[in-house]
């Protein structure tokens, strides 16, 4: 009986290990893009202050260097950071699912993680902390 116990509560606890770690892949998914976003921001922001739209420049596309001119590289870079920064915000709303989803699972079956608990009552006793006035009341 008590191994069968233990056996389900490993189960349980390889569930949650999972969705943990779907988030954190989720999250770092999400700060690359984010990385990614801003570098195509600064590359878009140096090609505004160019004024000749057939000067040379050169754009790494998979791997090889081509040679092409301002006029065609700026709406490609312009669209595809609006099209990460529509990622991010598609990932974003995904992240927010799996940590309402991590939520619900550690609530039903009473999971506590070493460290969350601690914060989550030091922080609400700071927050009871000034309105107490150290008097216990049945």
């Amino acid at each position: 009986m008590a191994d069968q116990k233990r056996k389900n509560q490993e189960i349980i606890l390889q569930q949650f290990n999972k969705l943990r770690q779907e988030q954190r892949m989720v999250a770092q998914k999400i700060s690359e893009l984010k990385l990614e976003e801003s570098e195509h921001k600064l590359v878009i922001d140096a090609l505004k202050e160019v004024n000749d739209p057939t000067r040379k420049c050169y754009q790494l596309v998979g791997g090889v260097l081509m040679e092409r001119t301002v006029g065609q590289v700026q709406p490609n870079l312009e669209n595809n950071a609006s099209k990460i920064n529509s990622l991010i915000n598609s990932m974003d709303n995904t992240l927010e699912k799996k940590a309402k989803e991590l939520v619900d699972f550690k609530e039903k079956h009473g999971i506590k993680v070493k460290g969350e608990d601690s914060m989550e009552d030091k922080s609400k006793s700071d927050s009871a902390a000034p309105a107490s006035t150290g008097v216990l009341v049945n």
